[in-house]
């Protein structure tokens, strides 16, 4: 397995640039939250818990965007996640990303594209880990004890092997939540 890192922030609100390292240290792009407008940030701090309007950009190390995701919210039924690949391999990709479960703590998420289905699932303090045709293909966690230091592991056999769709899957869908 590849295995990546960053420094994840320390509050789901933080618009800080978490960037993403490979095994040698070498920074292979970075993501961030982001806000259209000072109101949905004003909003999403007082009333969305930072966790209402959620919006992250990935970009490659020369500071190009790679992935825009956001999730639309609904007022009856569950949150709609959309990860779009603005560059790179997988330019003009969409995954959706939807709950499948209804649990708050350990929530699993079907992402699709096309072709493409993937299953997340999480216990508590484990690994969350990403499943396509039965076998996993890619982990991420965060760790509380080492300040949110966050670990990507993919497999060779994964059909995504962008690190940093698994980052923004996994602040977008377990730390921001």
């Amino acid at each position: 397995m590849k295995t990546y890192t960053y420094q994840a922030p320390l509050g789901k609100g933080s618009t800080k640039i978490c960037e993403i390292k490979n095994s040698n240290g070498e920074i292979i792009g970075s993501i961030q939250r982001y806000f259209n407008n000072r109101f949905h940030r004003t909003i999403d701090s007082l009333w969305g818990q930072n966790n209402y309007f959620v919006r992250i950009k990935a970009r490659d190390p020369e500071g190009n965007e790679v992935i825009d995701a956001v999730r639309k919210n609904y007022w009856l039924g569950k949150p709609d996640n959309y990860i779009h690949f603005t560059g790179g391999s997988l330019e003009g990709k969409t995954f959706h990303a939807r709950q499948t479960n209804n649990i708050i703590i350990n929530p699993e998420y079907f992402i699709k594209h096309n072709n493409i289905e993937i299953t997340s699932k999480t216990s508590s303090f484990d690994w969350v880990r990403f499943y396509q045709d039965g076998q996993e293909i890619a982990r991420w966690q965060t760790r509380a004890k080492e300040r949110y230091k966050t670990y990507v592991k993919i497999n060779n056999q994964a059909s995504v092997q962008d690190p940093l769709f698994y980052a923004i899957l996994g602040q977008m869908l377990y730390f921001i939540g």
